[in-house]
């Protein structure tokens, strides 16, 4: 039997840095860029982590370089960046008020992004997704806040995992009985 093996070839991206993922230690771990075409996850190599803490700010233009790997089997596109490049200083966006008849207001940028990886989608995470949209939409904040299914979280033993951005604050074993607390603490002035 035949393995198929991966097809690597080298990337460049300029982009918009919308956000990023730290590891223990304030290290970047992953970039999320935003181009043109297309929104990007790029993993960043280790040997570069510790250089990018200090320089990136969400809303900077990037120029990342490295390599694509085209796993085929999966049918999956993986990004690591040996390089990155700040093209110009962080662009400041206006955050402007708006009235509403909720007396509550979000947090600007709010996202609550749920792994969906089978351990943690079988285990509630699906549950806890649908149930954080319906209490959303009850509040009427739901337009304020960004709701993302993502990729592995790297907890699979500690199932369902969320990360409540842009406090950056994990969880595991996520229950839906929590979600109102943490909609509370995290997405509630």
């Amino acid at each position: 039997m035949a393995t198929v093996q991966p097809l690597v070839t080298q990337f460049s991206i300029t982009g918009e840095l919308e956000d990023f993922v730290t590891k223990s230690g304030d290290c970047i771990k992953y970039l999320q860029l935003v181009s043109e075409q297309q929104e990007y996850w790029i993993k960043v190599a280790k040997e570069l982590r510790k250089s990018l803490t200090q320089k990136l700010q969400p809303g900077c233009l990037l120029k990342v370089t490295g390599m694509r790997k085209y796993e085929i089997h999966k049918g999956k596109v993986k990004y690591k960046a040996y390089g990155v490049e700040l093209l110009e200083k962080p662009v400041l966006k206006p955050v402007i008020p708006q009235t509403s008849d909720v007396a509550v207001a979000t947090k600007p940028k709010a996202k609550v992004l749920f792994c969906q990886k089978s351990t943690c989608w079988k285990r509630g995470g699906k549950t806890a997704c649908e149930l954080l949209k319906t209490e959303l939409q009850s509040r009427g904040i739901a337009d304020h806040v960004e709701i993302k299914t993502v990729g592995c979280l790297k907890q699979c033993k500690k199932a369902p995992n969320i990360v409540m951005m842009p406090d950056k604050a994990r969880y595991s074993r996520v229950q839906p009985k929590q979600i109102v607390g943490l909609i509370e603490k995290h997405l509630l002035d």
